[in-house]
């Protein structure tokens, strides 16, 4: 009888050799996913593995194969429910500080692909993402040094489970449509002396909520409210209170300009990833240079001594290239120096896909400036690539899937119209129809990404119910992706 990849059973050193099996380490690196993934992929069944007498884990070279090819069936974790209606679905919006570095990230959450009205157990609810998203995902250690902001209702508040929590990491956003009694403001200072953090949102001015202003580490306002972005400004400025402001619900460029204007702290919003598109405009030089470099590494006719001279023209590109893939996201075992170690050791496909995160670095040296739609693009290049992975008949895919999350946003990034930029490159038909039209595979999957961006839970999971996806795997793949392209946002 074959051992079940969910129950591991200890065998021979002696049975299976060396040419049937990989390591963890070695199936991660074939399949292109994390280490962590390939664990959770045996654990689920999707990958048969056991263990040696000695421990070790070994995975069959068969179900691997049959993974890339898209034969492997994708199983259910252990822990995911049938029903869509009690796992929680996630997504997460970023909050930058004056500067574009991320500040902090707010975990949305609904249940499965129920709005928010319809919600009839909050407590329960919030419980079950603060166990699975802090508990089973690590979301804390895929965010790094930035703060976690999450949404807690009032009746949330007097949960212990909240005392879980790392109070350095996390900060509690308080409704600011409740009226708070003496019990509220008891705990909220409770809470305060316990080491949490505390946000307001929503404020309005005049709300009874003002009550709790002495409380806030942080406010934050809906930009799309008009004259309270001001009044709240001004409000939290002549009271007695040290509270940072947080523009909210940002969804252009010159919402996030008025923010600023208006003195405030931090940005929240998808604002940068707004193209603002001329066909008159000239895309620079730089830009110009990644992208024919980009088609000569599509080119089945481009020969890696020309690709190699092509590199060595550009210096400044040379040292971003080497900066990037020795970062921690690249997961390489040794440093790379030259750019012949980056075509020998990397491959061609590997390279396209490092330059085209290089596209959205600055364009003064490449400097690898603080760019929030860089790290946006390359955290959707890596979802998207995740998820192709899991199914049937498409694992393929993925090095399609990562060029479609990384150039969804390039017309963002070069202001010039999606087909015209898509002109300059040698894509296949599939990538494009992904990209222009939302068709196919590849654009199911990037409308997936982009309804979890804008917190549209339902139609998320009305996607993923007709690609066959588990939310369950959705969850894993945001976090594991997101941890990635922090860790290349940093740069190692």
């Amino acid at each position: 009888m074959e051992p079940q990849a969910s129950s591991l059973s200890v065998v021979d050193p002696e049975v299976g050799a060396a040419s049937q099996v990989y390591s963890t380490r070695e199936a991660s690196e074939i399949l292109g996913v994390s280490l962590r993934t390939v664990q959770l992929w045996v654990d689920g069944g999707i990958l048969e593995a056991w263990k040696t007498a000695g421990g070790h884990r070994r995975v069959s070279r068969a179900s691997v194969e049959a993974l890339l090819k898209g034969g492997a069936p994708a199983a259910r974790p252990a822990d995911s429910s049938p029903a869509a209606a009690t796992s929680p679905l996630l997504a997460y919006q970023p909050i930058f500080d004056k500067e574009n570095r991320p500040f902090g990230y707010e975990l949305l959450y609904r249940r499965g692909g129920i709005d928010a009205a319809r919600i009839d157990d909050p407590v329960n609810a919030t419980s079950r993402v603060i166990r699975v998203a802090f508990g089973e995902l690590g979301f804390l250690g895929a965010i790094g040094d930035a703060l976690c902001f999450i949404n807690i209702e009032e009746e949330m508040l007097h949960e212990d489970i909240l005392l879980a929590l790392d109070p350095g990491k996390i900060v509690l956003e308080l409704p600011a449509d409740v009226v708070p009694d003496e019990r509220m403001i008891e705990r909220c200072y409770f809470l305060k002396r316990t080491g949490f953090r505390l946000l307001l949102e929503n404020l309005r001015p005049d709300h009874d909520c003002e009550r709790l202003l002495p409380l806030a580490d942080f406010v934050k306002v809906d930009m799309r409210g008009g004259e309270d972005a001001l009044h709240v400004a001004g409000r939290v400025a002549s009271a007695a209170c040290s509270a940072k402001l947080i523009a909210g619900r940002l969804e252009t460029i010159e919402a996030y300009e008025l923010a600023r204007r208006l003195g405030y702290d931090y940005f929240q919003g998808f604002y940068f990833a707004r193209p603002i598109v001329s066909r008159g405009r000239q895309i620079s030089p730089q830009k110009m240079a990644l992208l024919d470099l980009l088609r000569l590494l599509l080119s089945s006719d481009a020969v890696n001594a020309e690709i190699e001279r092509r590199l060595k023209l550009d210096p400044a590109l040379c040292l971003s290239l080497l900066r990037l893939v020795n970062s921690a996201a690249a997961g390489l075992s040794r440093r790379i120096s030259t750019m012949r170690e980056v075509l020998l050791m990397l491959g061609r496909q590997n390279l396209c896909r490092w330059i085209q995160v290089l596209l959205y670095a600055s364009d003064d040296s490449l400097s690898g400036a603080p760019n929030p739609l860089m790290q946006l693009a390359a955290f959707r290049g890596r979802f998207l690539e995740y998820l192709v992975a899991l199914l049937p008949g498409q694992a393929g895919l993925k090095d399609r899937a990562f060029m479609v999350g990384l150039l969804s946003l390039v017309d963002a990034l070069l202001g010039v119209p999606l087909d015209q930029v898509l002109a300059q490159l040698n894509l296949t038909d599939d990538v494009e129809a992904a990209l222009l039209r939302r068709e196919g595979v590849l654009g199911g999957l990037l409308s997936l990404v982009e309804a979890l961006d804008a917190g549209k839970f339902a139609d998320a999971d009305a996607v993923a119910e007709k690609l066959r996806l588990d939310t369950a795997y959705l969850r894993q793949g945001m976090v594991e992706s997101l941890g990635w392209s922090n860790a290349l946002s940093r740069g190692g």
